[in-house]
């Protein structure tokens, strides 16, 4: 008899479905690690849950039944609690979702419950995929798919195990315990003596054949991910309204000394720039955020008046968005903007534009003469934009002010006068006296000025991540001036406000981002937290505002820098080509084909397919051409025996070749299995024997030769039902069925 395979007890199927619901409960716990949500106490909770259910399954019988009783009262009261102090829905879900995953892991489960588990992990992969841009996810979402199956399998098999004994309920739940309080299964789980089990009793070819299958449906599905059409649902999906991103501090109207630097601490990815042109990009673009332009209390923030002018018209959900019309030859140059969520609803940008486009309608304010960007609300997804036609400049045109400045009026509303720094008297004296150690009390010009003020704080203070401010009664960047200790660029950028408008010049302050790294990979401009910048911007008395950057290490500290200095920029800009930058390279291309993948980004996918496979098909051509030719040319020369041989024998030699693998395949090729070490395989003679008697018909007794092909037939019945047999028995009882099929062919 055919022995059989091996089968899982009821036991072990129990022990596999307890180790998946472990491991399914992880994958989607960890998801939430995507969100900008703080609870990651509860996912470390539920990781370490897993892996103690695992090294002891019998610790859910020891927690007390009172435990239980009050648990989900308890998890209700939490989940109040949170969502009353918070006031943000979607957080206080998932954090509601990852209690009742803890709870699920620490206590037996029903196959309700089972089904609970794969509810709970599929409600948080469905806000992470929302919510989420990060491509590690994908590898997540997979895992967690195939876990998921794998689960709902054993779920069935366990089921069906049952139902064959009778043992009732698909698992034991805490009120209707074995005695001891822990089920069978749990009293002896070896997990490497399982896995061994389970090596012996899986059937390879059929997991094999599920992989193909589920890798199948993942690139079936990635193909119709590529084939149909995009439509953008992000603005009117009901989870970014349940989750509250919170903007930087030290990118938002108010900006006390220690925002920018905190921003600074974070090495994550800000955003991501795609030039049409590298060449475009300078060696260190400025990147303006939000101009601030009052000071008081110890910090910078935007007046009523900027306010306004920055919100002087009604916003409105557009796409699309004409800034300068004199840049329209321009506009064959793209920017594409990859803006993270989370940094701020002020937008960057480093210039004049002529068109601005989103990937989604937003409802967005904008001033072309303060050039800021802002929409109304911060973004909770990642917010991809397009200009055409930027052109980066330190010059910052300002005809408003200007005609202000003039005693003229152009605009209806009130224009800032940017000379909003209240101090003390004592403290616009002290900083009078500042000036004239660098003035000598002559009337300077702006830049002059400026040049003069840089190198004079340059002179006195050296710059310092670790910085603090002496304690005092008077301002604290006068302080800071008056000593000699370091500062960071929020110290410099404000004390030169100072020192501009003791002076009487109108100054303002300018957060954003400065630099960036060109990454090798994904050929784009990686700018992240660490790349927070805080300058100012000075008016140069006639019609602009110059940027001024008194931070020391500033390449150019006024204006534009030189042609030598934009030259040595350019060749000291930080280039990435690590492994950490070619999984920022990934998540580019998550940006440009899968997030922001439009009806443009598939045709020039489509055609960029079709080039490749035209280039292809034309070099396989010439390279046959190639061939043919030479072939040619050498077959018209004269022939002698040398070349005849060179032919003759190797299509001889090959035909024998041939002749032999195919000879030796069907004389021996079930040989090939015999040697594969596991023992449950199965009899490599047996299935050869099986194919046999397939290929042989049965009939009635018969007569003459016919009773060679019974005899034969018999033998096989033996090799494939009888005892084993091994070596050269079977070659021969083969043989004879070959020789009978033979036969049967000729007639």
């Amino acid at each position: 008899m055919v022995k059989k395979r091996p089968q899982l007890k009821l036991d072990e199927l129990q022990q596999l479905k307890w180790a998946l619901g472990s491991a399914l409960a992880v994958l989607s716990a960890w998801t939430v690690l995507y969100l900008e949500i703080d609870a990651g106490f509860w996912v470390l909770a539920v990781t370490l849950a897993a892996l103690v259910v695992l090294v002891w399954p019998t610790l859910p019988a020891r927690i007390p039944a009172v435990l239980h009783r009050f648990a989900f009262p308890a998890i209700v009261a939490v989940f109040a609690y949170d969502l009353y102090e918070t006031r943000q829905p979607l957080p206080s879900m998932v954090k509601l979702e990852l209690m009742l995953l803890f709870y699920r892991l620490v206590s037996y489960r029903r196959r309700r419950d089972d089904l609970q588990l794969i509810v709970l992990g599929l409600f948080l992969v469905v806000v992470t995929g929302v919510l989420t841009v990060s491509p590690l996810f994908v590898v997540q979402l997979l895992a967690f798919t195939a876990c998921a199956l794998a689960f709902l399998f054993l779920t069935t098999l366990v089921d069906a195990a049952q139902s064959e004994t009778g043992s009732g309920s698909p698992a034991v739940s805490q009120l209707a315990l074995p005695k001891g309080g822990v089920p069978s299964w749990a009293d002896d789980v070896r997990w490497m003596t399982l896995l061994r089990r389970l090596q012996a009793t899986v059937d390879w070819r059929l997991l094999v054949l599920g992989g193909f299958l589920f890798g199948g449906v993942v690139a079936v599905s990635g193909m119709l991910f590529m084939a149909i059409p995009r439509f953008e649902i992000g603005s009117s999906f009901f989870l970014d309204r349940m989750i509250k991103k919170q903007t930087r501090t030290g990118f938002s109207e108010n900006v006390r000394f220690g925002d920018v630097t905190s921003i600074q601490e974070d090495d994550g990815i800000a955003m991501s720039v795609d030039v049409s042109d590298p060449n475009l990009l300078p060696g260190v673009p400025y990147w303006r955020m939000v101009v601030l332009d009052e000071y008081r209390d110890g910090g910078f923030r935007m007046s009523m008046e900027l306010t306004g002018a920055l919100a002087e018209k009604r916003p409105q959900a557009r796409t699309q968005l004409l800034g300068d019309r004199t840049l329209r030859d321009r506009e064959e140059e793209r920017w594409s903007f990859y803006f993270e969520p989370g940094v701020s609803r002020f937008l960057p940008l480093g210039g004049s534009f002529y068109q601005l486009t989103f990937n989604r309608p937003v409802a967005l304010d904008f001033s072309s003469s303060l050039r800021m960007l802002a929409l109304t609300t911060e973004p909770v997804e990642l917010l991809g934009f397009q200009i055409r036609g930027l052109a980066m400049s330190a010059i910052v045109p300002d005809p408003e002010f200007a005609a202000r400045e003039q005693g003229r009026t152009v605009s209806s509303r009130r224009v800032p006068d940017y000379r909003r720094i209240l101090l003390e008297e004592e403290e616009t004296a002290r900083l009078k006296e500042m000036v004239a150690e660098f003035t000598g009390g002559a009337q300077l010009s702006a830049e002059e000025f400026a040049r003069r003020a840089c190198l004079w704080l340059s002179e006195r203070h050296t710059y310092s991540m670790q910085s603090q401010l002496v304690t005092g009664p008077t301002d604290p960047l006068i302080r800071w001036l008056d000593s000699r200790g370091p500062g960071h660029c929020e110290f410099f950028a404000g004390a030169f406000a100072h020192l501009a408008s003791a002076a009487g010049y109108p100054v303002r302050m300018v957060v954003g981002f400065k630099g960036g790294s060109w990454n090798a990979f994904s050929n784009s401009l990686i700018v992240r937290h660490s790349h927070a910048h805080a300058w100012c911007e000075l008016w140069n008395g006639r019609d602009a505002w110059v940027r001024v950057d008194p931070t020391p290490g500033s390449t150019a500290t006024v204006g534009e820098p030189t042609r030598e200095v934009a030259a040595a920029e350019m060749r000291g800009r930080p280039v990435d080509s690590d492994w950490n930058a070619r999984l920022d390279s990934l998540r580019v291309f998550w940006y440009r084909r899968v997030v922001n993948f439009d009806q443009n980004a598939q045709v020039e996918m489509a055609s960029g397919a079709k080039r490749g496979f035209d280039a292809l098909f034309a070099r396989l051509r010439a390279v046959a051409k190639t061939g043919f030719e030479h072939g040619k040319q050498w077959l018209d020369q004269p022939w002698n025996s040398r070349r005849s041989l060179a032919i003759f024998v190797p299509i001889v030699g090959g035909a024998l070749a041939l002749w032999w693998l195919v000879t030796l395949a069907r004389k021996w090729g079930w040989r090939a299995f015999a040697g594969w070490g596991l023992r449950d395989r199965g009899d490599p003679v047996r299935r050869e024997a099986s194919r046999w008697l397939l290929r042989i018909r049965t009939g009635e007794p018969p007569a003459g030769s016919d009773r060679d092909r019974l005899a034969v037939r018999r033998e096989l019945e033996r090799l494939r039902f009888g005892p084993r047999v091994q070596g050269g028995a079977a070659v021969i009882v083969f043989t004879r069925a070959r020789r009978v099929v033979a036969r049967s062919r000729r007639r």
